[in-house]
């Protein structure tokens, strides 16, 4: 980072890719961006249970399995909000968190707001910044809904500009696609709502949505988020104990005390490698998990650059790439690029402090938790 973030009230601007490393420093590494894990002290888990985290996930969490079928594990968010939406059209009354009743018509609707807001990026130097986001969060809340269920979206426009929304990585109708003058006629003006048609995902895994009018403006300041489709039960050897959502952005300041548009020459020069919109600092203090619990990270790159994410001290196994079951690959760090998601499993066999951080030496500074 460069020694000008010290000054308050500076805006957030964005920028393109190629990092200058020299103009960074690190922050305290103690307190990395993402998820620290706690484990407790236990013996470690054999090399044949790590084996069979492989052959358990290398397919469709919703189909495959062995065991009683359980309700799947619900993702958390780190600094974060999760949204369940509102539930529309049943004859009985369900619980937001659960599945809506199958067969009666029922919709989850998303109420999103996109607006500017002030939001903490890093504590060592405390850095705030106007930022552009959904119902005050960037990235927007974690949405969740789940398999078979009809989904709708409306959105509330408090930006400066026009915007619209488009769900990003899985198959949505034409009409719900968010790309202006294209597949919808036009975008929602300032102080408009907009209301898109309901429809189906058909199938389960890690999406996000975001904005698609002027998407190198408004997507690079904030108005991105995740959306996890559930299975509405899972079989129990396939199930995780807990199961964690992080999204990977970039962000860059100027000196002046706005935000700047049209974009400044295309230095790349970020300032912060953020996941959840929080460098380490700033993320809240590590996650504590137990040994011998099976773990999911499910990562959103909705950067510019790719990232390359290790976890200390784990085996991590990626088993979904961009929604679709992967052969459980066995690997030491996870390369995703822009605009693609990847899950990894792993069970926490080894006790310690452990760091998730980008292996990218010059995004290592403030990317990891």
């Amino acid at each position: 980072m460069r020694g000008r973030h010290g000054r308050s009230g500076e805006e957030l601007v964005t920028a393109s890719r190629g990092i200058r490393s020299g103009r960074r420093r690190a922050l305290v590494v103690s307190a990395v961006i993402g998820v620290g894990l706690l484990l407790g002290a236990c013996s470690t888990t054999s090399s044949a249970e790590r084996d069979e985290v492989t052959s358990q996930y290398g397919t469709e969490y919703s189909t495959t399995g062995t065991g009683p079928m359980v309700a799947p594990t619900v993702p958390t968010t780190p600094s974060v909000p999760t949204d369940f939406g509102t539930i529309a059209g049943c004859r009985d009354s369900q619980p937001l968190s659960s599945p809506a009743p199958a067969n009666q018509g029922c919709t989850r609707v998303f109420h999103l707001t996109a607006e500017q807001f002030t939001q903490q990026i890093a504590n060592f130097p405390v850095k705030t910044a106007a930022v552009w986001g959904y119902n005050g969060s960037t990235p927007g809340p974690t949405l969740v809904s789940y398999a078979g269920e009809r989904v709708q979206f409306v959105v509330t426009n408090h930006l400066p500009e026009p915007t619209t929304l488009h769900p990003h990585g899985l198959h949505q109708p034409n009409a719900d696609d968010g790309v202006p003058a294209i597949s919808q006629p036009a975008p929602i003006m300032p102080g408009q709502t907009y209301t898109y048609p309901a429809f189906t995902p058909g199938h389960v895994g890690s999406f996000a949505y975001h904005s698609h009018f002027s998407s190198a403006v408004e997507e690079l300041r904030g108005l991105d988020g995740m959306w996890t489709v559930l299975p509405r039960t899972e079989h129990q050897s396939v199930h995780v104990d807990q199961d964690f959502v992080m999204t990977l952005q970039e962000f860059f300041f100027t000196t002046e005390n706005e935000l700047v548009k049209p974009f400044p020459p295309m230095t790349g020069d970020f300032d912060f490698f953020t996941i959840n919109g929080k460098t380490g600092d700033a993320s809240g203090g590590p996650i504590t998990i137990e040994k011998g619990q099976r773990i999911r990270i499910r990562l959103y790159n909705a950067s510019q650059d790719d990232h390359s994410m290790h976890l200390h001290g784990q085996d991590e196994v990626l088993v979904s790439k961009n929604g679709h079951a992967n052969s459980s690959v066995r690997e030491t760090t996870e390369d995703i690029g822009p605009g693609n998601f990847s899950e990894i499993i792993f069970i926490a066999d080894n006790p310690g402090n452990w760091v998730f951080h980008c292996h990218f030496p010059h995004h290592t500074a403030n990317m990891k938790t």
